[in-house]
This record gives structure tokens, C-alpha cells and sequence, in this order.
């Protein structure tokens, strides 16, 4: 019988660019928090990867895993289980089948998967004391990052990819976008859009601080308009209760977050939702999404007998 303190769980939020890693007891203290870029992680294929980061934290406490909960800028299945569409990550065609049970074999621990956007609105529900009311999430990131919370967890649809607001047929129709489709929102909406407008010519200054010294471009102008417009059609068609807004181009220096906020409500449907819809700041930590996901494999393959304490979300 393992003491609590090694009845330990791990939340990994894989991104295009960095790995974040958490790793919390089933008490929900949170022991060890972790970033390295993806690139170097799955140099050696994603399961080695993965396990490597896993088990280097384990041995060191001489610990065993309980489970794994793991989060993809993709589309995954309602199975939990299978990544059906990872257009912003590097990797090969069929890299990612039978991820689950791989993981599993090499852990020795039940393996989940989610939407990584889920896994960040889930802790910034928490964070703001939602988790009885209808919310939105825009996390303009990498791509257009965009989740739902209903009846209290996020919605995942009939198969388990809704909130693909990044794909709605609001973008560029000559460029084609990462998913396969042309024309997707996220071809100029979007980190990858901005860095693209960004190379096309020498800057004297670095794509971070873009919006210090190119707030009046007309391609970032036009990026926040795609945004506000995509932004007010899901609250016109949702009229949830709150709008959390956030992701890492947002969390850039000098972004324009109450001009965003006004250009939204200039397209709102009057007197409501306008009247009565609140937006609020995503928690802009690094780890979020790792630690959203140990939260949640703790409360999936720990023993329920195990009190979490009430601070476990903030880490």
C-alpha cells in the first residue's frame, strides 16, 4: 500500500512550442512544476518523450503515477482517448495512435486526453468562481483557442470537438490553414498569423513587442476586428454569463484588452446580451493548463476518500 504523499498524479499541457508538467499528490499539493520546449521533448517520439519526463520526477521520489492527464491543441475524441486533429503541433502523420495506451504500458497508469483550451477555462472557472454559470473562453494564442462551459464542465459536443471557433470560414480564403481548410478564422486571427505578417518584411523590434510599436497596422487592426466579431458571434449565440479573455497574445505587453472588450460589445445583440455579459482576465500563469490537468487526474483515479484542499487549483 502506497502512503498518500506517493500516490502521486501528472497533468502534462503539450503545446506547439513548450511542454508544461505538473505533478501533484492525491491531496492535491502540487510537488513539482516543469517547461521545455516540444521540439526537444519528442525529439525521440512522443511516448519516450512523455514517460522520460514522467518517470525522471517519479524515481526521484521513489513514487508511482495513478494517472495522466494530458493536454493537446487538438481535436480529441469523447472517448478521451484519441487525437483526431493536432494542426498546430510537430508532428508526423500518425505519431499520436494509440498515444493512450502506449502511455499507459509505459506508466503503469490510466492516460486521458483533452482539449488544452478545456483544461485552461476548467482552472480559470475555478479562479473566478464560475463553475455554476455559462462561460465563454477566447485564448487568442497560437491559434484562436476557444472553449464552452455548460452545466457545469466544459462542453465538448456530440464527438467531443466543439468550440473549433479558430475554424469557423471567417479568414483568408487563399491561404489554407493548418487544419486542411482554406480560409479558416485562425489565417489571420492568430499567433501564427501575426508571426507571418511579422517575417514578411525587417522589423526594429521584436515580434513581443508588437503591440508597443504596431497597435495601428492595418493587418493588426484588422486581426483585433476578426477577433472582436468572431468573439461576439459565439456570445450572440451562446448569451452566457461571463466572457473570459486570455492566451499569450493577449498576455503581450501593450495589448489592446478594453479596446478589444468595446469593438466585442459594438457587434453584441441589444439589449441583451449586451446589458448583462461580464468579461474577465484568463490567469495568465504558465502552468495553468498542467496544473488544470493534474487537478483533474487526481480527481479521476485517486481515491475519492482523499480530501483536496481548498487551495489545490492555485498551486
Amino acid at each position: 500500500m502506497h502512503e498518500p504523499h506517493n500516490q502521486l498524479v501528472a497533468g502534462v499541457d503539450m503545446g506547439a512550442t513548450h511542454i508544461r508538467f505538473c505533478l501533484q499528490t492525491a491531496a492535491g499539493e502540487v510537488l513539482h512544476c516543469e517547461k521545455q520546449r516540444t521540439a526537444e521533448v519528442i525529439a525521440h517520439g512522443v511516448v519516450n518523450g512523455i514517460t522520460a519526463l514522467i518517470q525522471a520526477q517519479l524515481d526521484a521520489r521513489n513514487a508511482r503515477c495513478y494517472g495522466l492527464v494530458m493536454g493537446f491543441p487538438a481535436l480529441v475524441g469523447k472517448d478521451k482517448r484519441t487525437i483526431i486533429s493536432t494542426p498546430n503541433l510537430p508532428l508526423a502523420p500518425g505519431e499520436l495512435s494509440g498515444l493512450a495506451r502506449q502511455l499507459e504500458n509505459t506508466l503503469g497508469c490510466p492516460v486521458e486526453f483533452s482539449r488544452d483550451v478545456n483544461l485552461q477555462l476548467s482552472f480559470d472557472v475555478q479562479e473566478h468562481n464560475l463553475t455554476q454559470q455559462q462561460v465563454l473562453a477566447a485564448y487568442l494564442g497560437t491559434g484562436m483557442g476557444f472553449a464552452i462551459w455548460l452545466n457545469g464542465a466544459p462542453w465538448t459536443g456530440a464527438h467531443g470537438v466543439a468550440g473549433e471557433l479558430g475554424h469557423i470560414p471567417q479568414g483568408d480564403r487563399q491561404l489554407r490553414c493548418g487544419c486542411g481548410n482554406a480560409g479558416c478564422l485562425e489565417t489571420v486571427c492568430s499567433g501564427l498569423a501575426l508571426r507571418r505578417w511579422y517575417e514578411q518584411q525587417p522589423r526594429d523590434y521584436d515580434l513581443g513587442d508588437l503591440f508597443i510599436h504596431a497597435a495601428q497596422e492595418p493587418f493588426v487592426v484588422d486581426l483585433l476586428d476578426h477577433a472582436a466579431r468572431a468573439i461576439a458571434t459565439s456570445i450572440n449565440l451562446f448569451d452566457p454569463d461571463a466572457v473570459i479573455l486570455g492566451g499569450g497574445v493577449m498576455d503581450m505587453p501593450a495589448f489592446p484588452r478594453e479596446a478589444l472588450i468595446a469593438a466585442i460589445r459594438t457587434w453584441l445583440r441589444k439589449p441583451l446580451p449586451w446589458e448583462a455579459v461580464r468579461f474577465l482576465a484568463a490567469s495568465s500563469s504558465a502552468f495553468n493548463g498542467a496544473q488544470g490537468a493534474a487537478t483533474l487526474a487526481r480527481s479521476r483515479f485517486t481515491p475519492q476518500s482523499v480530501a483536496a484542499p481548498a487551495q489545490a487549483l492555485h498551486g
